[in-house]
């Protein structure tokens, strides 16, 4: 379903934009090609036709858009279960010896003295 709906969606974007660019600047619309407005009784009704068109394959165009790029369409992807965690190695590494660290011990903070009242 996902996949006919970006056909269609591709389909209603082609279709669009070939109305918009039939759409005149100086409203001669459909009236500027030669045979097209003998569709129609007059060419404002030419013209009232192709807005309708237009926007109704807008709503369509931005209905489908906001469906497909929704996500709730797609399929349900698995997920790859989590990988078990590695034991760690009981053997180390040969002739490993700790690192002694020969760190003073901390002292006590010095505090000084306050003279009793």
């Amino acid at each position: 379903m996902y996949e006919t709906l970006k056909i269609v969606w591709s389909i209603v974007a082609i279709c669009l934009v070939v109305l918009i660019l039939l759409h005149s600047p100086k409203s001669d619309g459909l009236g500027g090609f030669s045979g097209q407005a003998q569709l129609f009784s007059s060419t404002k009704s030419a013209e009232t036709a192709l807005n309708r068109v237009t926007w109704f394959l807008t709503a369509a165009f931005l209905g489908l858009t906001v469906m497909l790029s929704g996500g709730w369409l797609t399929k349900a992807t698995v997920t790859a279960p989590i990988p078990a965690q590695v034991a760690p190695a009981t053997q180390s590494a040969p002739n490993a010896q700790p690192i002694p660290l020969n760190l003073p011990a901390p002292t006590p903070a010095a505090t000084p003295e306050r003279p009793q009242q």
